[in-house]
């Protein structure tokens, strides 16, 4: 009796060593689901397209200058030509906007303005802006509109590049005009914001046309063209 006893024992301590041996070789029947320190499973691949991205929610800011009141072609107006292109920009891209105001207000008169704006040109007058931009470092990307007088920046427009530091920004012009297209101001801005990004694919359109459906149509296609 004793001896079949004992056999007993043999058998089943022979059978406990070889289920051990056989999960030793193989591992655990129900696989290797450790969880790691980063919350995956330790035997699967990690998905780096999760969580590896890194978004940017950097700003857009679009900054113009437009003068109301009489204005050449389109009479006289209470939005002026250059805002009516900005409207389109911020809309379209949900941007934020900054208006160049001057402390002191171009006259009404056409003729009176443009005879104004000859004046600060020779002398190089940067006309004073009326209200400061306090959040300039928040923005990645700054649209400029202008019109265009005497083939060249409103001298205001000047003021504004000097004063504010645009280092390390994607600077895009646009611009209004009355035949001169962009009277080689893209590359102006270039030349005078050396430390920043200027796109000299810029978009000048006649004072007239940008009061239009064609206009703003033509200004969101040049958004689309600059991959916006």
């Amino acid at each position: 009796m004793n001896k079949k006893i004992t056999f007993i024992l043999e058998i089943l301590l022979f059978i406990v060593i070889g289920v051990g041996l056989f999960f030793v070789i193989n591992g655990s029947p129900f696989g290797n689901n450790e969880i790691s320190d980063n919350g995956t499973e330790a035997n699967q691949p990690v998905d780096v397209s999760k969580q590896s991205v890194q978004t940017t929610n950097g700003k857009i800011l679009v900054v113009y200058f437009s003068r109301t009141g009489e204005n050449y072609s389109v009479g006289n107006v209470d939005v002026g030509n250059t805002a009516m292109m900005a409207s389109y920009i911020i809309d379209y891209l949900d941007a934020d906007s900054y208006e160049i105001i001057p402390v002191n207000s171009y006259p009404n008169n056409y003729d009176e303005t443009t005879t104004q704006a000859q004046e600060e040109k020779k002398n190089g007058v940067r006309p004073q802006i009326k209200y400061s931009l306090n959040d300039i470092d928040f923005y990645d990307t700054v649209f400029i509109g202008y019109p265009i007088w005497w083939g060249d920046l409103p001298m205001i427009v000047y003021t504004f590049i000097e004063e504010y530091d645009l280092s390390g920004k994607t600077i895009i012009p646009f611009n209004t005009h009355e035949g001169s297209g962009s009277a080689g101001t893209y590359n102006t801005l270039k030349n005078k914001l050396v430390n920043s990004n200027v796109i000299i694919d810029g978009l000048a359109l006649r004072g007239s046309k940008a009061r239009t459906s064609e206009g703003k149509e033509e200004t969101i296609n040049w958004l689309k063209g600059l991959g916006y």
